[in-house]
C-alpha cells in the first residue's frame, strides 16, 4: 500500500519543502554528472591505450618508427609516463565536459513547462551532443601522443571541426557512462516535475490558483 505524502496547510511550508527536494535533487545530479565526467576519463584512458597497443603491433611502424612517440623516443624528446598520460585526457575531458552547456541542473532558469516529447527531444539532443564531444576528446587526446604525418589528415576515420580532428567511427559509451547518463535523465524528469510544482504553489500562494 502506497503512502501518499502529506501536504501542508501553509502554503509557504510547502513551497519551502518542494524547494529542498529540488536542491537535493540538482545535488544528486551534481555527482552523477562528475561520475559520467570520471567515466569518460576512464574510457578515454583504456582507448588511447589500445590505440597505442595496435600500434605498436603494426607492420607498417617498422617503416615509421617514429610514428610511436609513447614506443620510440628521439633525441632530446621525453616519453609521458602513465601518470602525465592520465593528467592530460584529465585536462582534455574536464575542458569539454565540465560545463553546463550539457547539465541542465545547473541552469537555473530552465523552463518547467514542457511536454513529455519535449522532454524525450531534449534528452536524446544531450545524447548527441555528449556523444560528439567525446569524438572530440578522443581526437584530442591522439593527436597529444602520435606523431600524425600531413597525409592522415585525409583518413576516413577523422574529420576536422573547430581545428580538431575528431573521430568519425560508431562511438559507443562504456556501460559505466551509459549507467550514469541514464540515471542522470531519471533525476532530470523529476527536476522538472519539482519545478513545476513549486510554480504552481507560487500561484496559489499568490491566490492565481485554487
Amino acid at each position: 500500500m502506497e503512502i501518499e505524502a502529506v501536504k501542508s496547510d501553509d502554503p509557504q511550508e510547502e513551497l519551502d519543502s518542494i524547494q529542498e527536494k529540488l536542491e537535493d535533487t540538482r545535488e544528486k545530479m551534481e555527482l552523477e554528472t562528475l561520475d559520467f565526467i570520471e567515466a569518460t576519463k576512464k574510457f578515454t584512458s583504456e582507448w588511447i591505450q589500445r590505440e597505442i597497443e595496435i600500434a605498436a603491433h603494426s607492420p607498417e611502424n617498422a617503416a615509421f618508427p617514429e610514428n610511436l612517440r609513447l614506443h620510440n623516443k628521439k633525441p632530446g624528446e621525453s616519453n609521458l609516463d602513465l601518470k602525465e598520460l592520465s593528467l592530460k585526457i584529465s585536462d582534455i575531458v574536464e575542458t569539454h565536459l565540465n560545463h553546463g552547456d550539457y547539465w541542465i541542473h545547473r541552469n537555473a532558469l530552465f523552463q518547467p513547462d514542457i511536454s513529455r516529447d519535449y522532454m524525450e527531444f531534449k534528452k536524446e539532443k544531450i545524447r548527441k551532443e555528449l556523444t560528439s564531444s567525446v569524438r572530440k576528446i578522443l581526437g584530442c587526446a591522439t593527436e597529444l601522443f602520435w606523431k600524425i604525418e600531413k597525409g592522415e589528415t585525409e583518413n576516413k576515420a577523422w574529420v576536422n571541426e573547430l581545428g580538431r580532428r575528431k573521430y568519425v567511427c560508431f562511438l559507443r559509451f562504456s556501460d559505466e557512462m551509459t549507467a550514469s547518463l541514464n540515471r542522470y535523465f531519471g533525476m532530470l524528469e523529476e527536476l522538472f516535475v519539482l519545478k513545476y510544482e513549486i510554480k504552481e504553489e507560487i500561484l496559489r500562494k499568490e491566490g492565481k490558483k485554487p
